[in-house]
């Protein structure tokens, strides 16, 4: 039986962080606003974050996978399934390591009720920070629905066992490194 554990975090050579943001929309606000909340989780700075304009210069590609949605006030009125998130690694050979920036894709989900263009931009908001969780290491899902990184996150930032989860992942030695730069 494998126990390996596989943790994976910035390391503080790398940081800052460089996210890349998808110029269309307003996907620039949504990974600023993402960055500086996972940010504030941590106490003594373990993480940081910047948006870069250059793509190739980027740790974390951020992208609309389809449609764009309109930048609107967030209306918090629940609704489900409105938007989607993925976050994707690349690992290298060895599986110990990136081969790549991290992948991140934000969509609209359609096919259900319909969501008001408030209830998608709500949605969109707690998607960027649930799949930015994933980009800076928390990599799985929590089993409580009132963390940020539950499967489908219905709160709008990250709860007390979120930060808790971060803060023990930045001072537990990492498994998997970060790709080269």
């Amino acid at each position: 039986v494998d126990t390996t554990v596989y943790l994976f975090r910035w390391p503080a050579t790398r940081l800052p962080v460089r996210f890349w943001a998808d110029r269309r929309g307003n996907m620039r606000f949504l990974v600023e606003r993402a960055v500086a909340v996972w940010q504030d989780q941590f106490l003594y700075g373990e993480l940081r974050g910047v948006v870069v304009n250059d793509s190739t210069a980027a740790d974390v590609l951020v992208r609309w996978t389809d449609s764009v949605p309109p930048d609107v006030p967030p209306d918090t009125t629940p609704a489900p399934n409105a938007c989607g998130g993925v976050a994707t690694f690349d690992y290298d050979s060895t599986g110990l390591a990136l081969a790549g920036p991290v992948h991140v894709s934000l969509t609209v989900l359609t096919g259900g009720p319909p969501a008001s263009p408030g209830q998608v931009q709500a949605c969109m908001r707690r998607v960027a920070i649930h799949e930015l969780g994933h980009s800076v290491g928390l990599l799985r899902h929590s089993l409580f629905d009132e963390d940020i990184m539950y499967g489908s996150p219905i709160g709008d930032y990250p709860s007390r066992f979120d930060r808790r989860s971060a803060e023990v992942l930045y001072h537990t030695p990492p498994t998997i490194s970060p790709p080269p730069r």
